[in-house]
């Protein structure tokens, strides 16, 4: 008989929290859903979000960042990747992610 994954919290400020269970990361705070990232187990980005009145704070960075440390390989990014997603894809690309702290 398998167990139900069970999901992991970490928070990384007093409001804000970390949900990730396999494949799944959410960033949140006490009201609403921060950003959201879908994953493969073989690295490839299915999709990633940040709410409108969160964006320009590094959250799409640190969900990338979060996933490939627990992937421990380097990520793709699946297409269509909409004008937002280029960008960010373009930074991880050449700038990479490991020089992004904690939001």
């Amino acid at each position: 008989m398998s167990h139900p994954v069970q999901p992991q919290f970490q928070s990384i400020s007093s409001s804000i929290f970390i949900n990730h269970t396999p494949g799944i990361l959410t960033i949140t705070d006490a009201n609403t859903t921060i950003g959201y990232c879908r994953y493969t187990e073989s690295g490839e980005i299915e999709y990633i979000f940040v709410n409108s009145a969160s964006r320009r704070k590094g959250h799409a960075k640190q969900l990338l960042k979060i996933v490939e440390e627990r992937l421990q390989r380097k990520l793709s990014f699946q297409t269509p990747l909409s004008p937002l997603g280029k960008k960010l894809k373009d930074f991880y690309t050449t700038e990479s992610c490991q020089a992004v702290g904690p939001v």
